[in-house]
Order: C-alpha cells, then sequence, then structure tokens
C-alpha cells in the first residue's frame, strides 16, 4: 500500500507510525478546534482497515450525534483519499464494511458503561469527543479491550477545565517525557515540515509482577498524547511548500480576532490548552486570568487569613490568604484546600488545612467563612456548631485561631458587585491577586454564573456512580466573598450603601446630608417599633428647612429590654416619641411618660408593605442619612443595609417598618391620634 502524502496532516503520519507499534496501548489526541483530530483518525482507520482487516469500534457518549459528526468524517476521507469504492456504507447500521476483507468500523454511542460488552473482536477502540465520558466509561471498557494481540485506544477531545477528571485522574496521574517527532515510513525519515505537532509526550515505563513467573519485569512505556493545533492542520494554514491544503483566510482572521479580543476562548478552542470557556453571564464578570493571576508565594512577615466554607460535596472548600498595606490594600490569594471524599468531614477537612498551615510555618490563623457554621449541629454530642469543631481541630493541631466569621454573609449579590469592581480597578488603592497554583479556584471564579438577581446560579449537577446531587460551582467564590468583605468591611458597607437598588435609591444612590454642615432644625421626634419580626427598631429625625429630615439616630438589633428601650429614648432627648405597639407596652408606655412628655402611642400596622409603598416617593425625595454614622455606627449601619434589602416580598421589613411609620407622621406633621 503506497499513500500520497499530499493527502495526509502532520497528525496523520504520526499515527501511521504509532498504530504500527504493538506496544503502544493508548494515543490520547487533543487540542483545538479545527486541527484535524478527528479527520485525521477517520483517514488512518479506514487505511488501517484496507491494510489489515482489522474491526474497529469507534464512539461518543451520545449515539444521536453521531450520524451527522464522526461518521461524516469517515465518508469524506473515504472520498478525499479515493478509496471510497473498497467500502460499503451501511447509514441505518451505522456500519462501514470493507469489501475485500472482513474489517469492519462500527459507530456506537454510550448511554451506560455497565453494558460494554464484546469487545474483543475490536482490535482499536476510538472514543470520540472523550471529555463527554464518564471516568467510570473509561474505566470499563479500557478492562474489557482484550484477548488480541495489538489492541489499542484513540482518545480525541477539546481541553476544557483543568478539574476535568481526564487531567486529574489520568493526565496528572502518570509521568510524561517528550517523545521523538521524528517519523520513518518504509524505511524514508519524513521532513520535519510534514510531521510538527504542537507536542508529542509519551509516559514512562512500569515495573511490574510477571504473574505467570513472579519475576519484576519493566512493562514498557505504553501511552502517547499528542496535541495539535489549528496551525498543524494544512487545511486551514496550507501545505509548507503551498502547493497543496488550503489557506482559509477566513478561519484564520477568526481565530485572530479570538486572539485579541477574547484570549480565554482562544486559548482553549485555538491553542488547545486547558482552561474555561465564559458565557457572558459570570459571577465575577470582571475577573481576568491573564490579568489577575500570575505566581505568588507566602510572606512569612505578614500575617495569614484562611476563608471555609462547609459545603460538603463536591469538596469542604478552604482559600489561603494574605493583605499587604504597603502603598495600598493588596489581597493575595496563595493557596486553597479542597476537602473531597473521604476527607470531607468538618474534622479531616480542618487536619488537611493545618498540615497546610504547618507547610507554610504558621501557628496562628484568621479565620472567616460562612456565618452558617455559627448554628447549632446534631453531628456532636454536645451540640456544637461545625465552626466549634472546625476551630477545635485547629487547636488540637496546634495552630492558635482568631475567629473572625461573621454573624450574617454578605448580600451574595452585592458582594459579587464590590469584587468585580475591585478587580475593574474601581475600589481606589486596592487590588486583588489570585496564585496561579490555585487552579480550581480560578475554574471556580471563571465558571460560577450570575442568576436573574444577580447572586450566584445554583446549578445542581447529580454524579453518576453515587447518586448524590451538588452545586458544581461557588464554594471557593463565597469564600472569597467572605474574606474580601471582612477584610474591607468599611469600604463594603460605603459601596454597598450607594449601589443598592430598591424603593430608596434616588440617582442612583441613596441620599445622603453633610453631618459638619451648620442646621437650624426647626423640629424632632423619634419613632419606635419595639417588637417587629423579633427585633427593635428606632429611627430618630430632625426638620431641615421647610420639609426634608436628617436621620440622626437609627437602630436594629434583637429585641431589647423595656429598660434598654428607655435608655436608648432618653439618651437621644427626642421632643417628641411614637411608639408603635400592642397593648403589651402600654405599661412601659405610662412609665416613660413620667420621664418625659411629648409620647404617644400607635396601633400595629395592619399591612406593612403597603405603607411602605405608600411612603417610598416621600423616603426617597425627603429623608437623608447620615453617611459618616454608616460607616461608624454599627447599629446605624445594621438599620440602613435592612431597610435597602428590603424588596417587594417582603423580605428584610423591619427597618421600612419602621421607616415608613417615620415618613407617615412626618408627612401629618404629627397629626396623630394617640391609643392610650
Amino acid at each position: 500500500m503506497r499513500i500520497n502524502y499530499k493527502k495526509l496532516n502532520p497528525l496523520g503520519f504520526h499515527l501511521l507510525k504509532l498504530l504500527q507499534d504493538k506496544d503502544i496501548r493508548n494515543i490520547i489526541l487533543y487540542g483545538g478546534s479545527s486541527s484535524g483530530k478527528s479527520y485525521s483518525v477517520a483517514q488512518i482507520i479506514l487505511i488501517f482497515t484496507l491494510f489489515e482487516g482489522s474491526n474497529t469500534l469507534v464512539m461518543r457518549k451520545v449515539g444521536a450525534s453521531i450520524k451527522d459528526s464522526i461518521y461524516q468524517d469517515f465518508k469524506s476521507a473515504a472520498a478525499q483519499l479515493k478509496i471510497d469504492k473498497y467500502f460499503k456504507f451501511i447509514d441505518g447500521l451505522k456500519t462501514i464494511k470493507c469489501l475485500v476483507n472482513d474489517g469492519r468500523i462500527v459507530f456506537k454511542g454510550l448511554d451506560d458503561s455497565e453494558k460494554i460488552k464484546g469487545l474483543s473482536s475490536f482490535k482499536r477502540i476510538v472514543l470520540d469527543e472523550w471529555s463527554e465520558f464518564f471516568y467510570a466509561d473509561y474505566k470499563q471498557i479500557r478492562l474489557r479491550l482484550r484477548a488480541k494481540e495489538g489492541q489499542q485506544l484513540i482518545y480525541t477531545f477539546n481541553p476544557i477545565k483543568e478539574t476535568h477528571w481526564i487531567k486529574k485522574e489520568v493526565i496528572d496521574k502518570q509521568k510524561w517525557h517528550d517523545y521523538s517527532m521524528r517519523v520513518i515510513l518504509d524505511g524514508e525519515l519524513l521532513p520535519e515540515e510534514l510531521t510538527q505537532v504542537k507536542s508529542i509526550k509519551i509516559n514512562e515505563p512500569l515495573a511490574m509482577m510477571h504473574h505467570r513467573t513472579g519475576e519484576i519485569i519493566e512493562h514498557p512505556a505504553d501511552t502517547v498524547m499528542i496535541q495539535t493545533t489549528y496551525l498543524n492542520n494544512f487545511w486551514v494554514v496550507g501545505s509548507p511548500d503551498g502547493t497543496y491544503g488550503f489557506y482559509d483566510e477566513q478561519c484564520i482572521a477568526t481565530f485572530e480576532q479570538d486572539r485579541l479580543l477574547d484570549p480565554d476562548y482562544y486559548n482553549v478552542y485555538a491553542l488547545g490548552e486547558w482552561g474555561v470557556l465564559r458565557t457572558g453571564s459570570e459571577f465575577f464578570a470582571s475577573f481576568n486570568r491573564a490579568k489577575h493571576v500570575r505566581k505568588t508565594e507566602f510572606n512569612p512577615e505578614l500575617p495569614i487569613h484562611i476563608s471555609v466554607d462547609n459545603n460538603v460535596l463536591p469538596y469542604i472548600s478552604c482559600s489561603y490568604w494574605q493583605v499587604s498595606y504597603d502603598g495600598g490594600i493588596h489581597i493575595c490569594q496563595i493557596g486553597e484546600t479542597c476537602s473531597e471524599s473521604p476527607n470531607n468531614s468538618v474534622r479531616k477537612a480542618a487536619r488537611q488545612v493545618a498540615g497546610k498551615l504547618k507547610k507554610f510555618g504558621v501557628c496562628k490563623v484568621y479565620l472567616h467563612g460562612d456565618a452558617s457554621t455559627r448554628n447549632a449541629s446534631t453531628m456532636d454530642e454536645a451540640k456544637r456548631s461545625w465552626l466549634d469543631l472546625y476551630i477545635d481541630t485547629l487547636t488540637q493541631e496546634g495552630i492558635e485561631v482568631i475567629d473572625c466569621v461573621g454573624n450574617q454573609n454578605p448580600p451574595v449579590a452585592m458582594s459579587g458587585e464590590f469584587i468585580n469592581a475591585i478587580y475593574e480597578g474601581m475600589i481606589a488603592d486596592v487590588d486583588m491577586t489570585i496564585g496561579e497554583e490555585c487552579l480550581v479556584s480560578i475554574e471556580d471564579y471563571m465558571s460560577v454564573q450570575k442568576d436573574a438577581n444577580g447572586a450566584i446560579l445554583k446549578t445542581r449537577i447529580k454524579n453518576k456512580t453515587t447518586g448524590q446531587t451538588y452545586e458544581e460551582y461557588g464554594h471557593l467564590s463565597d469564600t472569597c466573598r467572605y474574606l474580601v468583605c471582612d477584610i474591607l468591611k468599611e469600604m463594603f458597607i460605603k459601596f454597598s450603601n450607594r449601589r443598592k437598588r430598591n424603593l430608596y435609591v434616588r440617582d442612583g444612590i441613596v441620599s445622603y446630608y453633610n453631618p459638619n454642615g451648620d442646621y437650624r432644625y426647626k423640629a424632632d421626634f423619634m419613632y419606635i417599633i419595639p417588637n417587629i419580626n423579633g427585633k427593635f427598631g428606632m429611627v430618630h429625625g430632625r426638620q431641615c428647612g421647610d420639609s426634608r429630615w436628617h436621620i440622626v439616630h437609627a437602630e436594629l438589633s434583637d429585641t431589647v429590654s423595656t429598660e434598654v428601650m428607655m435608655q436608648h429614648i432618653l439618651s437621644c432627648t427626642p421632643s417628641q416619641v411614637f411608639i408603635e405597639c400592642g397593648s403589651s407596652y402600654y405599661p412601659f408606655v405610662k412609665e416613660l411618660r413620667k420621664e418625659m412628655s411629648g409620647v404617644r402611642v400607635l396601633r400595629e400596622g395592619a399591612d406593612i408593605d403597603k405603607r411602605v409603598a405608600a411612603t417610598s416617593d416621600y423616603v426617597r425625595r425627603l429623608i437623608l442619612f447620615n453617611e459618616r454614622l454608616v460607616d461608624e455606627s454599627e447599629s446605624y449601619n445594621t438599620f440602613v443595609c435592612n431597610m435597602l434589602d428590603y424588596n417587594k416580598n417582603g423580605i428584610s421589613k423591619e427597618a421600612s417598618a419602621v421607616l415608613s411609620g417615620f415618613a407617615r407622621c412626618a408627612a401629618k406633621s404629627f397629626s396623630v391620634v394617640d391609643v392610650l
């Protein structure tokens, strides 16, 4: 058999060589789009079917996609090689029979790896779009191809995410060495320009025991991995001498545009490198791998912060950070720990983290994370929380823990917007860097999607083996949010209050007044709801001019005792006090009236949401807040944040209920009926 070299790409020559090597069991072909992987496989399989009379099984994960994809490649390749007259194409059965021998090429989809039977009759199996298969599929096929000399498995795929099982379980678990690109066919060394691909690697030989003789033998290297790109396809860039192939200027221009405008897409689809494809609806849309990822090192002169998320599946997440304040605020992620099964329990995960901290030489750590980890748990006889057990384990391992976990998590959408603003350079003197070794984190930051409300999209996937469902992405992104909003708490609060979008926003921000101004106040009063959803709410305003009101005090906290409530009221010295309450608070009102005049009682509102809606325009136009107190006073800030988080479904309604009562009284110039 003589082959016209002008029919083949460089990959085709390597396959001609490898398919005749009985030591080579696995041939992994990966790379970018338009690199000719599947087409070259089709050409060479057809040639060897004609040459050897061997049988080949071509598989895809989903059978329905075969007819219009890889099967058509085989038909086109046969016509291009001018050998189609030697084959019969049975479209209905998706089978190709060789008319000069008993060789056949069978195309099948794979629905269940347990159904793989009868592979011994095939000399070669091709797994096209290998990345779509499950790990269990791969293991079953590999084990069931047996009892015939020179059997081979050929895999083709485009690499996408670095955490894919192909990379984790197959590629990363072997040692690889460069493999010679020289191709000798029929005793002739082919010119290098005809066989040049991006890279070729081969695995190491394996020392093993011969099960019949008991001798230790060396099993030769049996896996070759070839990477190709569109630059190795003569039907995209033309042949080296320009006499055959095709120079596809439009295709090349498209790749060049991607190189300039979408480097992540170009890196995966053009260059065939591991990466993540962006969709345009990412939660961290401003995160740029090229800009924000670089090599980082632990700085022993800086404290170390860790941030944890306690979701068990797919792993318990922990990210490691350091913050420098030299010439600005520089936040740097230096590591990650993803505690997968069997280490995805609180104590085992904590021990893994302790081990990494010890490698850094660290014996003290600042701990951030999910506020829900403080909740009491049934996992422990003493009903200690997940966080208690985590801290206890770190302490037992000799790590001093400074607990920085908040009592509530930052709002998801707003914290994402804040971090995006940092990536964009919109927060003065703050920048973030992610270490290039944090591969799972980088993939998470690039992959996690945004839902219709701007929060993280909770997309769940199912583990085919265990049947368990879990959220694939977002866990390390959560640890990032917790850490950044803790470290930059004051900046986040200020940013949050300026960027909220709700009933009370006017011209893009909440309205503030200058607390340092010289104002002449005409009137003032305080509005209180002692108990709404278990919260104590209070707002004290002063009238400036004819209509505007400055909120000089505000508080939202857990319900307080009447003694504490009395102290709050008297310390503010309001001219009048309106208390919206039930009859159980009437005795308190009578006691308060002994201390001051102008105390009035109002019936509890029947429809708070309707009142909020009716007064929201008044609040937007005429009520101003103290921005300095938002930054400096925790109680004032809590009130404002709760107010801004209110929505039409009545979520976070406590502050809005108090403010709407205040607005109603202000609008009516205190003409309200005292019910006591």
